[in-house]
């Protein structure tokens, strides 16, 4: 009869999502990349995924499920949220739980855009051929692109390639 409570309780533990999330990308990518560097490891692979218990679908949209989770937990508790009556005992814990919810929800989308500022960044110092120790993750790439710089001693113009 009363969920909001419950899901009160585990919610702060979903922020861990957050750092899952983060590196899903470069998980799948891994996969990937092993997939075809080692027969043996592609055969382990399909090996599993043919087992009864994987459902016929493949590690990747296994490993897309805990992404989706928090996005479906909201989802969940919205339409719980608006079908519950106003006298319902479980109105104000769910509508709590549904508050968390997104705060967890908000938290992994602040993780992603980290993770995904500091790739660009770091892109940028490889591309620049600077020593990873000197990476500053407190350095944002503003923009980027080709620039025409103009000399007004000589009164000519050069093409650059600017990095703000």
């Amino acid at each position: 009869p009363r969920i909001g409570d419950v899901i009160q309780k585990l919610a702060p533990f979903l922020k861990m999502y957050g750092e899952y999330v983060k590196n899903f990308d470069k998980a799948v990518e891994l996969i990937t990349i092993w997939s075809e560097k080692s027969p043996p490891f592609q055969e382990l692979i399909a090996d599993i995924q043919k087992r009864k218990v994987c459902a016929n679908l493949t590690l990747q949209h296994h490993m897309l499920e805990p992404v989706q989770r928090i996005p479906r937990y909201e989802l969940l508790l919205k339409d719980y949220v608006q079908k519950l009556s106003p006298e319902s005992p479980d109105r104000d814990d769910a509508e709590k739980a549904l508050e968390m919810i997104f705060l967890v929800a908000k938290h992994s989308n602040a993780a992603i855009a980290e993770m995904e500022r500091l790739q660009n960044l770091w892109t940028v110092y490889q591309r620049l051929g600077l020593e990873d120790d000197i990476v500053d993750p407190s350095n944002e790439l503003i923009k980027e692109g080709p620039i025409q710089k103009i000399s007004t001693r000589n009164n000519s113009t050069s093409e650059k390639y600017l990095f703000l």
